[in-house]
């Protein structure tokens, strides 16, 4: 795992680790864990020097922390340079 720097309201113990395969077009994705529990993920595609962001998902008891911003900081610093792009965001229903 590779600790980052906390963003916002996080706590030291963010931490976001990176599976990938494949070599020049390979499909990757950054997990954050909090104390050790799962919280978020980020899954992409990279081509070249395109990324493609297909899901950035933040459970909902840990949304607006700053996670989904540490998740596509990290993304940023291990690709630097690379053109990202991604799909039309979909918010959840609210629950009245």
């Amino acid at each position: 795992m590779i600790n980052t720097k906390p963003c916002g309201n996080l706590a030291d113990t963010l931490k976001i680790c990176k599976q990938c395969s494949g070599n020049d077009q390979c499909s990757i994705q950054f997990n954050a864990f909090w104390d050790r529990q799962h919280v978020g993920a980020l899954d992409c595609s990279v081509s070249g020097k395109h990324v493609h962001i297909h899901v950035l998902y933040v459970k909902p008891a840990f949304r607006e922390l700053g996670i989904a911003k540490a998740l596509l900081n990290f993304l940023q610093a291990d690709l630097p340079g690379m053109e990202v792009s991604c799909a039309h965001a979909v918010k959840p229903a609210s629950h009245h």
